[in-house]
Order: C-alpha cells, then sequence, then structure tokens
C-alpha cells in the first residue's frame, strides 16, 4: 500500500515537473525590435512621439530647429538615472521604462501588432517614456530590475514605483529574480505583477508561412509596387526575396501597409 502512494506521489511529481516546463518552454515569436513601431505621429502634428516626450518633460519651453515646429533643439531635462541635467536633446534617449524586448518576453509577444505600437508609444503615463541619459539608457539595455538599476540610488524607489505600475497596467509578467527585487524595494504589502517564469522567445509565428511555402507561390518579376499586390503574403515576398524596399516605405519591416493591417 505505501509502495502504491509512493508511486502516485512520484507520478503526480513528474506530471507537474512535465506542465511546468512545457508552460516555460511553449514557443513564443522571437523579439523584433520593428514589430514595436515607434516613433509615430499619432496626431499627425509633424511632432513624433520622442519630440511629444521632451516637449513634455522640459524644465523650460524648448526651441526648435526651424520655425515649423517639428523637432526639438533645446530645452532643460532631468535625467531621472543620474539626476544630472541637459539642454542639448543630442545627449537623451527617450527610454521605455520596462524595455520593449523585457515587455516581449513578459507576455507582448502575444499582442496584436496595434497594441504593440501603442505600448512603444504610449504617453498616457508620465512614466512609460521617460527622457534619460543617452550612456545610463544604453547600460541599461533590456535588463530588469534584478540586473539593473539607475546610477541614481535615491530614484530607485520610484523607478520600482514605475515599473511594477507598466507591468500592472499592461498585464506583463515578472520572474522570481525580478519579483524579488520589487518586493525588498517596495515592501511586501506592494501589489506586485504576477510571476511567471522567465521566458525565452525564440520561435516563430505559427501563422508564418513557411519560406519555401512562399516562394513557390511568388516569383521575382515586373511587380514593383503596392498597388501590383494581390495578398500580404506577395508584398513580403517582393520586400524579403526580391529586395522591393519601396514596398516599405516607414522601414517598420511591414510592406504595403492597407493589405498587412
Amino acid at each position: 500500500m505505501g509502495r502504491c502512494i509512493l508511486l502516485a506521489y512520484l507520478l503526480l511529481c513528474a506530471l507537474l515537473l512535465f506542465h511546468a516546463l512545457s508552460v516555460s518552454a511553449q514557443a513564443c515569436e522571437k523579439y523584433n525590435r520593428k514589430a514595436y513601431r515607434h516613433w509615430i505621429d499619432e496626431d499627425r502634428d509633424c511632432r513624433n512621439t520622442r519630440h511629444e516626450v521632451l516637449i513634455e518633460e522640459s524644465l523650460k519651453p524648448v526651441g526648435f530647429k526651424t520655425g515649423k515646429g517639428c523637432k526639438v533643439a533645446s530645452g532643460r531635462w532631468l535625467g531621472s538615472f543620474t539626476g544630472r541635467t541637459f539642454s542639448s536633446p543630442k545627449k537623451l534617449d527617450i527610454d521605455h521604462l520596462v524595455p520593449l524586448k523585457e515587455a516581449h518576453d513578459s507576455g507582448a509577444y502575444a499582442w496584436s501588432k496595434s497594441k504593440k505600437r501603442d505600448y512603444a508609444n504610449d504617453m498616457s503615463h508620465p512614466d512609460h517614456l521617460i527622457a534619460v541619459a543617452s550612456g545610463a539608457n544604453r547600460s541599461k539595455g533590456a535588463k530588469d530590475p534584478a540586473e539593473w538599476m539607475p546610477p541614481d540610488k535615491s530614484y530607485w524607489r520610484e523607478y520600482a514605483r514605475a515599473w511594477t505600475g507598466i507591468k500592472l497596467r499592461w498585464g506583463l509578467s515578472v520572474d522570481a529574480r525580478e519579483l524579488a527585487v520589487l518586493r525588498s524595494i517596495l515592501g511586501d504589502e506592494a501589489q506586485l505583477p504576477q510571476e511567471v517564469p522567465e521566458r525565452i522567445c525564440t520561435g516563430a509565428k505559427s501563422s508564418t508561412l513557411p519560406a519555401s511555402t512562399v516562394t513557390q507561390s511568388f516569383q521575382c518579376g515586373s511587380k514593383r509596387y503596392c498597388k501590383q499586390m494581390e495578398s500580404c503574403e506577395e508584398a513580403r515576398f517582393h520586400l524579403n526575396e526580391c529586395g522591393r524596399k519601396n514596398l516599405d516605405r516607414d522601414k517598420d519591416g511591414v510592406p504595403c501597409e492597407k493589405l498587412c493591417k
């Protein structure tokens, strides 16, 4: 009897382990920065998201490169990561506080193209996109708080709060080490995102056609323009296989936007 109970317990443990491994290894599309289209000019006022953030965060009225007022040339910004102030936007990056790749691996890989674009350009909360020193931002890269924190330690709590808020608003998960660091800074009573094992996205979309299927269906020929394409698949073939770069005017990796919505 005791042996049967032990065997049943071991079998249950094996099944639970198999399930956990299956979930963590579930295929997800490999991260591609171009899939998170930015910077866009959503309100069509000639200022893309980068310049909108610079205008919003400047501590004094900004100056523009030309009278059209499209591109910011001067202002005064506090770089939260370092605590330093800047007068030239050339020394600043606009940081996705939760980096695009981190968001992707935390669940954004399953989003639609439009939701990925919305995330990449979200200005509805002041902590989502921030102007920071270029060097500090490039040191951060796609790291989470378990791997990197801002050089200015007085900003750590605010950074952890902003990180947590973004992940909660967008339904993104955290891994165990990331969660431990956030809890150590914000305390046990803080509302924190759901913990999920860290995902490494290396797979491809299941809806993506194999290259051999595409190349058998289409051939490089005289077609050069979107108006000549009969489908999104054909447009993608001509962009990727035939080098028709004119099909992707905004260089976001998606040809003929009306066909490939």
